[in-house]
């Protein structure tokens, strides 16, 4: 008896994911844990060659992960679809979240990296730029700053500066264990690491600290009565300072990536040659937001308001437009002795809005947001005063229920949200049931927590200002077991002291060598 099997030929996607692998595979060789990168000596034309290389294959592996996603959208989208027929939010919900996944790979597509040592070009400024991920991007009050981004680095995500001096010197890079000699660019993960290596320097030069506060004030970073006074504990001089540090840092980095320029300008060189004279009593700032930044915001923004990404083209356009109001939106700041012009304004998240929502078109018409952008700047305060609201009482509001709350009252004619707000305090008894007596428009959860929150700073040795009502801990002793009112402060303070955090306080340490002290004294040990 003969043996058929069926052949069943492999899938477009398939063959994408097995081409994948084969190329990863690859890149393993060059820049994986079991590559040998000490074959060749760094900087020598084997070494580049190899890089090079490695550098092609992670393009090609970028290009064919973008081809896999596109490749997927379409079953995914129908899936969602079907989700949201059969009523099935959180797989619809989960299925949002896998698309825009796909879109910003097809829109945004990142550099593979395999875990394990990366081949590097050879030149120093270039191996910090790559090891640490270093990349202009924007912060969360959208200032233009250079991040680290790279997977696994301790600082990964923060804010980092550079700093170059001539001459070189050794300096270790934050994260790794490896020194480079006589580089010209110092970085580190804190404006303070650059600061105290920049008065060092100064103060180990004859006419250094003079020659710093002559460069500062001709740039028009501190004020006079700064540089009369050579006083460094000053707010313009640390503001100044930073500002310079964060716009050089900008652009070695950006020197490096566009126009590979492997010998940077030194800081003091910057400030005498590049840095834009605004005279002594002058401050500009801008907002620069990179293109994945503006792309990832957009399909957020589409994905959920109309369920889908947006296109390469809908990219394109809301990139430009973005990019044009932010060249309009510098701030010029004019300061005397005794007063502060203010010239320019930024854009804010409703004028971004405003943006997207043009780059949508016809497809948001009549929507939420749609009725929350045409009430401007008013509308928009709403929508944050009632999530504020929201969480001032426990109660947990998405954006997205928060926009429809007031836009159903905007579209019901109400000018102000005290239908909103008593709902919230509604449900806040309700969630809260122990304290329905209490909770009231006078008195909110945020009230009652206030003391909860003040101990717990205290004996956890925590920053009041990142404890909340909604903090797990402060919600125990409100919600105090379903019993009536809120739990007594000595049962709470008794909870935190069996908090594993309570450990590691100081406090804890110095309760705990005073009672080993007690106890060696006891037994005659100690006098």
């Amino acid at each position: 008896m003969s043996m058929f099997s069926l052949y069943i030929p492999p899938t477009e996607e398939s063959k994408i994911e097995n081409s994948i692998r084969g190329k990863k595979s690859e890149l393993t060789g060059f820049n994986g844990p079991e590559s040998k990168l000490k074959k060749y000596p760094q900087g020598s034309k084997e070494y580049n060659a190899a890089a090079k290389q490695a550098q092609k294959l992670r393009a090609k592996i970028a290009e064919l992960e973008a081809k896999l996603a596109q490749s997927k959208v379409g079953k995914v989208e129908q899936a969602r679809q079907r989700a949201i027929d059969s009523g099935n939010t959180d797989e619809a919900n989960r299925l949002s979240e896998q698309l825009t996944g796909l879109y910003q790979t097809i829109n945004n597509p990142k550099d593979p990296k395999i875990s394990g040592p990366q081949f590097v070009e050879g030149d120093e400024l270039g191996n910090v730029i790559r090891q640490l991920g270093l990349r202009v991007d924007t912060d969360d009050n959208g200032k233009s700053v250079l991040r680290a981004g790279m997977e696994g680095y301790a600082n990964s995500g923060s804010e980092h500066f550079m700093w170059g001096t001539k001459g070189g010197f050794k300096s270790k890079l934050p994260g790794f264990n490896n020194t480079i000699q006589n580089t010209k660019v110092e970085v580190g993960a804190t404006f303070n690491d650059i600061e105290k290596k920049i008065l060092q320097n100064a103060n180990s030069k004859p006419g250094g600290m003079q020659a710093l506060f002559d460069r500062l004030y001709k740039s028009g970073l501190i004020k006079k009565q700064t540089y009369d006074t050579k006083a460094i504990e000053t707010s313009d001089f640390t503001t100044g300072l930073m500002y310079a540090l964060r716009e050089y840092s900008k652009k070695v980095t950006r020197d490096y990536e566009v126009s590979g320029v492997k010998d940077p300008i030194t800081f003091d060189d910057y400030l005498d040659k590049q840095f834009t004279l605004a005279g002594p009593k002058v401050e500009y700032s801008s907002v620069t937001t990179t293109r994945d930044t503006a792309a990832s915001d957009l399909d957020r923004f589409f994905m959920q308001y109309l369920g889908t990404g947006a296109s390469k083209e809908q990219h394109d356009e809301y990139y430009k437009q973005l990019r044009a109001l932010e060249k309009k939106a510098i701030k010029t700041y004019t300061t005397t002795e005794s007063s502060q012009n203010v010239a320019g304004e930024f854009i804010d998240d409703l004028d971004r809005a405003e943006l997207m929502r043009k780059v949508a078109g016809k497809a948001l018409n009549g929507s939420d947001i749609d009725t929350i952008i045409k009430g401007g700047a008013g509308a928009a305060q709403d929508v944050n005063a009632v999530i504020s609201n929201a969480r001032k009482y426990g109660v947990k509001l998405t954006n997205k229920d928060a926009l429809s709350y007031v836009a159903n009252e905007l579209n019901a004619g109400q000018s102000d949200m005290k239908r909103v707000n008593a709902k919230i305090l509604a449900v806040a008894k309700s969630t809260y049931n122990n304290l329905a007596d209490t909770l009231s428009d006078e008195v909110s959860l945020r009230d009652l927590s206030s003391n909860y929150i003040y101990n717990m700073a205290e004996v956890l040795e925590l920053n009041p200002q990142d404890i909340d009502a909604l903090d797990p801990t402060i919600q125990t002793a409100l919600k105090n077991n379903g019993n009536k009112g809120t739990m007594n402060l000595t049962e709470f303070d008794r909870m935190l002291r069996n908090d594993p955090r309570w450990a590691k306080t100081k406090n804890a340490r110095e309760e705990a060598s005073k009672y080993a002290y007690e106890v060696l004294k006891d037994f005659g040990l100690m006098a």
